[in-house]
Protein backbone atom coordinates (compact mmCIF):
# COMPACT_ATOMS: atom_id res chain seq x y z
CA UNK A 1 0.00 0.00 0.00
CA UNK A 2 0.83 3.64 -0.21
CA UNK A 3 -0.10 4.50 3.64
CA UNK A 4 0.49 2.24 6.72
CA UNK A 5 -1.18 2.87 10.39
CA UNK A 6 1.88 3.95 12.83
CA UNK A 7 1.39 3.30 16.88
CA UNK A 8 4.89 4.43 17.34
CA UNK A 9 5.30 7.05 20.08
CA UNK A 10 4.98 10.78 18.87
CA UNK A 11 8.74 11.54 20.43
CA UNK A 12 10.28 8.32 18.92
CA UNK A 13 8.69 9.19 15.64
CA UNK A 14 10.05 12.63 15.29
CA UNK A 15 13.44 10.92 16.38
CA UNK A 16 13.34 8.36 13.54
CA UNK A 17 12.33 10.80 10.97
CA UNK A 18 14.71 13.11 12.05
CA UNK A 19 17.83 10.29 11.55
CA UNK A 20 15.45 9.70 8.25
CA UNK A 21 14.64 6.08 9.85
CA UNK A 22 11.06 3.90 8.68
CA UNK A 23 8.83 3.09 11.74
CA UNK A 24 8.47 -0.89 12.53
CA UNK A 25 5.17 -0.16 11.35
CA UNK A 26 6.01 0.68 7.49
CA UNK A 27 5.85 -2.87 6.54
CA UNK A 28 2.89 -3.81 7.86
CA UNK A 29 0.35 -6.20 6.18
CA UNK A 30 -2.56 -4.41 5.06
CA UNK A 31 -4.64 -7.09 7.43
CA UNK A 32 -2.29 -5.63 10.06
CA UNK A 33 -2.58 -1.64 8.72
CA UNK A 34 -6.51 -2.59 8.48
CA UNK A 35 -7.24 -4.20 12.05
CA UNK A 36 -5.11 -0.63 13.09
CA UNK A 37 -7.32 1.52 11.04
CA UNK A 38 -10.65 0.20 12.19
CA UNK A 39 -8.94 0.78 15.91
CA UNK A 40 -8.75 4.57 14.72
CA UNK A 41 -12.04 4.82 13.81
CA UNK A 42 -13.91 3.59 16.71
CA UNK A 43 -11.86 5.59 19.06
CA UNK A 44 -10.50 3.36 21.34
CA UNK A 45 -7.70 3.70 23.64
CA UNK A 46 -5.19 2.28 21.19
CA UNK A 47 -6.51 3.30 17.94
CA UNK A 48 -5.98 7.13 19.60
CA UNK A 49 -2.25 6.14 19.73
CA UNK A 50 -2.33 5.65 16.11
CA UNK A 51 -1.99 7.86 12.57
CA UNK A 52 -2.28 7.11 9.22
CA UNK A 53 1.21 8.05 7.63
CA UNK A 54 1.65 8.08 3.91
CA UNK A 55 5.03 6.29 1.95
CA UNK A 56 6.11 8.67 0.49
CA UNK A 57 10.75 8.95 0.99
CA UNK A 58 12.20 8.29 4.68
CA UNK A 59 15.53 9.74 3.01
CA UNK A 60 13.82 12.98 1.34
CA UNK A 61 15.88 16.17 2.73
CA UNK A 62 12.59 17.69 2.97
CA UNK A 63 11.42 16.61 6.39
CA UNK A 64 7.95 16.87 5.67
CA UNK A 65 8.15 14.23 3.01
CA UNK A 66 9.49 11.85 5.29
CA UNK A 67 6.11 9.35 5.81
CA UNK A 68 4.01 12.85 6.97
CA UNK A 69 0.71 11.80 8.78
CA UNK A 70 -2.20 12.26 6.83
CA UNK A 71 -5.01 11.38 9.37
CA UNK A 72 -5.13 11.37 13.14
CA UNK A 73 -7.59 9.93 15.75
CA UNK A 74 -9.25 12.98 17.59
CA UNK A 75 -11.96 11.70 19.93
CA UNK A 76 -13.82 15.29 20.15
CA UNK A 77 -17.35 16.20 19.15
CA UNK A 78 -17.23 17.56 15.80
CA UNK A 79 -19.21 20.69 15.41
CA UNK A 80 -21.91 19.42 12.54
CA UNK A 81 -21.68 15.20 13.09
CA UNK A 82 -21.12 15.10 16.73
CA UNK A 83 -19.48 11.68 17.66
CA UNK A 84 -20.09 10.30 14.48
CA UNK A 85 -16.16 10.26 13.09
CA UNK A 86 -13.09 9.66 15.45
CA UNK A 87 -10.46 9.93 12.60
CA UNK A 88 -9.69 13.10 10.95
CA UNK A 89 -7.51 14.38 7.97
CA UNK A 90 -4.58 16.57 8.84
CA UNK A 91 -4.47 20.12 7.71
CA UNK A 92 -1.28 19.66 5.86
CA UNK A 93 -3.50 16.51 3.80
CA UNK A 94 -7.25 18.34 3.75
CA UNK A 95 -5.83 21.67 2.76
CA UNK A 96 -5.12 21.16 -0.98
CA UNK A 97 -7.98 18.69 -1.68
CA UNK A 98 -10.34 21.91 -0.60
CA UNK A 99 -7.80 24.07 -2.98
CA UNK A 100 -8.92 21.78 -5.68
CA UNK A 101 -12.13 21.21 -5.12
CA UNK A 102 -13.23 24.82 -4.78
CA UNK A 103 -11.16 25.55 -7.81
CA UNK A 104 -8.47 27.80 -6.10
CA UNK A 105 -5.37 28.28 -8.50
CA UNK A 106 -2.93 30.36 -6.21
CA UNK A 107 -2.81 29.82 -2.56
CA UNK A 108 -1.16 32.82 -0.42
CA UNK A 109 0.75 31.32 2.24
CA UNK A 110 3.32 32.32 4.70
CA UNK A 111 7.38 31.46 4.60
CA UNK A 112 6.54 28.90 7.54
CA UNK A 113 4.86 26.42 4.68
CA UNK A 114 7.85 26.58 2.21
CA UNK A 115 8.92 23.31 3.81
CA UNK A 116 5.23 21.93 2.69
CA UNK A 117 4.90 23.02 -0.59
CA UNK A 118 6.16 19.47 -2.09
CA UNK A 119 2.84 18.18 0.13
CA UNK A 120 0.93 20.60 -1.75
Amino acid sequence: GVEYVDDTDPAVMKEERERREESANRTNSVSQNMEKWEEMKAGTEYGKKCCLRAKIDMKSDNGCMRDPAIYRCKDEPHPRHGNKYKVYPTYDFACPIVDSVEGVTHALRTTEYNDRDAQY
